[in-house]
């Protein structure tokens, strides 16, 4: 599986640097506006242009799998790459292996995929990590903790 190292997060740990749950809220909120709007863009595009059914069932189908596709491709491509989303971005905060180790894809796909469990959104409420950080074991840290540690 293909690894991306940050240098600057290797071997640290910043299980003490994870932010609160309320700029996790902000970033929660940022990329699920940016989330839907790229989605009805895309399918706007996609159904003025190309795809027409004359089925519910099948266009429902088709909403629900562009929608997974998106969501899916937007969190783990941004936070793989760039160890954050937009909405992390303006918060300046980031992803971060807990041990400080190296993110590779599978471990960020895992956190993404975690995010769809209903109940993880609901999980701030009793805890500052959310459920898709426990899984994957990931957290949240601003950006500047990098330094702190170096």
């Amino acid at each position: 599986m293909k690894k991306h190292k940050n240098k600057a997060l290797n071997n640290k740990d910043f299980s003490s640097y994870s932010v609160h749950s309320i700029l996790r809220l902000i970033n929660f909120i940022i990329d699920t506006v940016v989330w839907l709007t790229l989605y009805f863009l895309v399918a706007y595009i996609l159904d003025l242009y190309f795809v027409r059914f004359s089925s519910y069932l099948i266009n429902y189908i088709y909403s629900i799998s562009l929608g997974l596709i998106l969501y899916l491709t937007y969190y783990s491509v941004l936070e793989f790459y760039f160890h954050r989303t937009l909405g992390k971005f303006l918060t300046r905060t980031q992803v971060a292996n807990v041990n400080g180790g190296e993110i590779t894809f599978l471990r960020i796909f895992k956190r993404t995929i975690s995010r769809l469990i209903p109940i993880d959104i609901f999980y701030y409420l009793f805890s500052k990590k959310g459920l898709h950080d426990r899984l994957s074991d990931t957290l949240v840290i601003k950006t500047n903790a990098n330094k702190e540690l170096s």
